[in-house]
């Protein structure tokens, strides 16, 4: 027969291997939900960088003001947008949807309509009857990007654009007041600018529009432009502000972010539609710019 104290011994350490089997259930507990909140964290970081970051369309809308702007042109309405790099097509329909919503009065397309891979006739197709649904009141314009080949071309004159190479042409608007817009091919790393800038006036207001951004300083000490537009970077497609920035492809190591202002001159650089090798995107959604111009009396 056990003593009073082997019976408490024993019920001290049945006590304890309870407190000890409690301990471990909430170590196990614990374990599995921090198990489970990462294995969110990755699932839903996976998620964003392969689908909404690459395929979630932002619209940035700005108003530029300038003196220079005839009355005629104060209200219109600019998109600019660039860097398609053809493939999806759900995302081609949204772009060109929402671009059509804004009624724009001019179309601006700054570039790499396609990827470096080949289209389909299908995919081809597909991309035609897309941009023909492209409405501009007064003219859809383009420049070429470093992967747009001669298919690529046809496919933008197709689709009605005006493709500006290193030339410029005089857009009017109901007056015979007109703005001047500058089209640069970045594809060559000679451009005659003066060529390009033919014409040019300094009392006109003038947009140059242009793929790689850092060209702006190619010319902008010589044509101080009131308004200049660019792409190619993505803004980086995977960017942390401060710590990393993959933005700094050929010629857009100096301009890497959507806005800059040189002097008297607004600078916007989009983010592009589509990706490019790296296929996902941190911090630098697909994007147009949505301008809305404004006379001002000085």
């Amino acid at each position: 027969m056990n003593s009073r104290i082997e019976l408490n011994k024993d019920k001290q350490k049945e006590i304890e291997r309870e407190k000890h089997q409690e301990k471990a259930k909430k170590i196990i507990k614990r374990i599995v939900i921090a198990i489970l909140i990462i294995f969110l964290v990755v699932f839903f970081s996976c998620l964003y960088i392969t689908r909404i970051g690459t395929i979630s369309l932002l619209v940035h809308e700005e108003v530029i003001y300038n003196s220079k702007l005839p009355e005629s042109f104060s209200s219109l309405k600019i998109v600019h947008f660039g860097d398609l790099h053809y493939e999806d097509k759900a995302l081609l329909k949204d772009t060109v949807n929402t671009i059509n919503k804004r009624n724009p009065d001019i179309l601006i397309f700054t570039g790499d309509l396609l990827k470096d891979e080949e289209l389909t006739s299908s995919a081809r197709k597909d991309l035609v009857v897309e941009l023909k649904k492209l409405t501009a009141s007064i003219g859809k314009y383009a420049v070429l990007g470093e992967t747009d080949n001669d298919e690529a071309k046809s496919i933008l004159r197709d689709c009605g654009f005006t493709i500006l190479e290193d030339t410029n042409t005089l857009i009017y608007h109901g007056t015979n007041e007109a703005i001047m817009l500058v089209g640069l091919n970045t594809n060559n790393e000679t451009i005659d600018y003066n060529k390009a800038f033919t014409n040019y006036n300094s009392n006109t207001f003038t947009m140059a529009i242009f793929h790689k951004p850092d060209y702006i300083d190619n010319f902008i000490d010589t044509y101080p432009v009131d308004l200049a537009l660019a792409g190619h970077s993505h803004l980086g497609e995977i960017r942390i502000p401060k710590f990393l920035n993959l933005a700094e492809k050929d010629y857009a190591t100096k301009y890497t972010d959507s806005y800059y202002k040189i002097n008297n001159t607004d600078f916007y650089i989009t983010s592009g539609i589509g990706t490019t090798e790296f296929g996902v995107r941190i911090n630098a959604r697909p994007s147009i710019n949505f301008f809305r111009l404004r006379k001002t009396d000085s």
